[in-house]
């Protein structure tokens, strides 16, 4: 039975039977997790909001612990070691050991990846920035660039999951894109078939967000949806 703690913004830890998944932690205290089990930190890209070089003061904390980085992600000269493995969107790696995790990464709309991570049977998604990102006022063509690109990555995530169910999707639902907020969340849950979303990216405006969740268009998905 998972365990889902919902630090700060898109940063999230995961703890599952045998392992344990850190995605995107810059901010915010850390849960209590056991330190027998295989773990894993992953950051999606270089922004201040999803990526702080804190992420290396674990090592040491726990037994088994490797580190899945965006290619982007310019690591201190310092902290580079044989625990991380870089990731660029199209990749996929395979952690060996007990249990297997398998990485697969995704084109982000902003910047870095989306990450697939497949772990103990479970299927888990980890959206990092990619989200259509349409702002009122930029111009027309750059918004529907960002509909389009999403869309077509939506896609190249469906025939990867297949036949299966992705079990956990953490997913950008911000509200500073005003009227926009809900689309790229809405697209995901309706293209992709998925046991639970978490919202994610709201920047601590809880209420904003779950104004998004009490519009009609979600009502279809409220019981996939839960709040952390």
């Amino acid at each position: 039975m998972e365990k889902i703690t919902h630090i700060y913004h898109d940063g999230f830890a995961l703890e599952l039977d045998q392992t344990v998944l850190i995605f995107d932690w810059y901010r915010g205290e850390l849960p209590r997790l056991p330190k027998g089990k295989k773990t894993v930190i992953l950051a999606s890209h270089s922004h201040q909001d999803h990526y702080h070089r804190q992420i290396f003061d674990l090592r040491g904390l726990f037994e088994d612990l490797s580190y899945v980085l965006d290619s982007g992600i310019a690591v201190p000269e310092a902290e580079e070691g044989r625990d991380i493995r870089k990731i660029s969107p199209g990749q996929e790696i395979l952690l060996p050991g007990e249990p297997e995790i398998r990485v697969r990464a995704f084109f982000s709309t902003d910047i870095g990846s989306a990450f697939l991570v497949e772990a103990e049977g479970k299927l888990i998604f980890h959206a990092g920035d990619l989200n259509i990102w349409y702002w009122e006022g930029e111009p027309e063509e750059e918004n529907l660039w960002q509909e389009k690109t999403y869309l077509e990555e939506i896609r190249k995530i469906k025939e990867a999951v297949g036949d299966r169910v992705i079990d956990l999707a953490f997913l950008p639902l911000d509200v500073r894109l005003e009227s926009h907020a809900p689309d790229g969340f809405l697209a995901f849950l309706s293209e992709i078939p998925l046991k639970l979303a978490v919202p994610m990216h709201y920047w601590g405006e809880e209420q904003k967000m779950r104004a998004c969740l009490d519009l009609k268009e979600m009502a279809a998905y409220a019981d996939r949806i839960k709040v952390f």
